[in-house]
């Protein structure tokens, strides 16, 4: 089975009402890094900076840009190898399953 399953076989949550849009932000943040050298210092500054939560919480925005805005992708209801799940893209093997309790 290699083709994508149908997508009129699925049900699909349009997601009415709901844009996305990315902005580009520099800011700064300052914290305080406990080390033994400035070496040490400047390597666990370098870690943080590769953590993919580093940055959520800027202390200050120095500059914000709206990159782009746009419609919310629908997602379509599947169970894929046997997980529910909502997905934006279906993939071959996805069989069409219906809302549960939590709804979509």
């Amino acid at each position: 089975m290699t083709d994508a399953p149908n997508k009129a076989d699925f049900v699909v949550d349009e997601r009415p009402g709901e844009y996305e849009a990315t902005f580009s932000v520099r800011g700064t943040i300052r914290v305080t890094i406990k080390a033994d050298s400035i070496a040490a210092a400047k390597m666990k500054a370098d870690e943080m900076a590769d953590d993919e939560e580093f940055g959520l919480e800027l202390d200050e925005a120095d500059d914000v840009s709206v990159n782009w805005v746009g419609k919310s992708v629908p997602m379509y209801l599947v169970t894929r190898d046997g997980q529910k799940m909502k997905v934006s893209r279906l993939q071959a093997g996805d069989l069409p399953r219906k809302p549960d309790e939590r709804g979509f």
